[in-house]
This record gives structure tokens, C-alpha cells and sequence, in this order.
């Protein structure tokens, strides 16, 4: 069973820090749940995850390119023609 299911501990919900100042008096919030999920689930969250990477990344990186375009812009109108 572990070669085809992983755990993933579920941090991602809650995390222990959180959990103390946010219970109400009186009540416990359960720690450290895993979750077992087939490898196949858990290879599609992974790839998910480095899309969304890779499509943050590449936004971050066109906008700094057109911050660098805009400087470049700026540079040629304030230096004197030659």
C-alpha cells in the first residue's frame, strides 16, 4: 500500500501556531491528520502546483520586463541625441 498511496500531512489547513489562538475556549482542534491518496492524485496535485509556479514566475518576469522597457524608454528620452 505505501508504493501506491502517499500521506500528506494537512499543514496546509491549519498549523499548530494558529490552532491555540484560534480555538474557542473550552474546545481542541485535532493535530496532525494525514490523508492517504493514490500516487496518481497526488502526482496531479504536484503538477498543478509547478503550473502554478511556472505561471506566477512567468508574470513576474514579463512585468519586470516591461518595468525594464519603460526605464529603457526613460533613459533614451533623457539622454541628449548624438
Amino acid at each position: 500500500m505505501a508504493s501506491c498511496c502517499r500521506g500528506l500531512e494537512l499543514h496546509e489547513l491549519y498549523s499548530r501556531f494558529d490552532e491555540d489562538l484560534n480555538a474557542p475556549f473550552g474546545y481542541t482542534i485535532p493535530r496532525d491528520r494525514v490523508v492517504v491518496i493514490p500516487d496518481s492524485e497526488y502526482k496531479a496535485a504536484q503538477e498543478r502546483q509547478t503550473a502554478q509556479r511556472v505561471a506566477g514566475l512567468e508574470a513576474r518576469r514579463a512585468e519586470r520586463l516591461s518595468v525594464v522597457d519603460q526605464l529603457e524608454k526613460q533613459i533614451d528620452e533623457l539622454q541628449p541625441s548624438q
